[in-house]
């Protein structure tokens, strides 16, 4: 692949997942909830969150040198990083119900 093409590609899917973290923060804190996920992350060792970082930046090189083509990949970035919106939203609001015991 292009090197041009993979850097964007892997540009757009960084500030995809960033958009994801921020408005995940925020929706919480809208909502009125505790954003636990995030609370997990940053509880990490800094040797847990090298890890964390390093599988999820090659998941994205990977994901971004295994798209045929940028229109391609960058829709295929969007749809994983709203997948996952919506996977932390439902996440979240399960944890809010087993809390409240519903």
């Amino acid at each position: 692949m292009n090197p041009a093409k993979f850097a964007l590609l892997l540009g757009v899917g960084l500030l995809a997942f960033l958009f994801v973290a921020a408005l995940y923060v925020v929706w919480t804190r809208i909502v009125g909830l505790d954003p636990t996920v995030a609370q997990k992350c940053a509880s990490l060792s800094a040797t847990g969150q090298a890890a964390l970082a390093a599988v999820s930046g090659g998941t994205l090189g990977a994901v971004s040198l295994a798209a045929p083509s940028v229109p391609v990949g960058v829709a295929g970035m969007v749809l994983l990083a709203a997948s996952s919106f919506a996977g932390l939203l439902v996440f979240e609001l399960v944890q809010q119900r087993q809390r409240a015991g519903v």
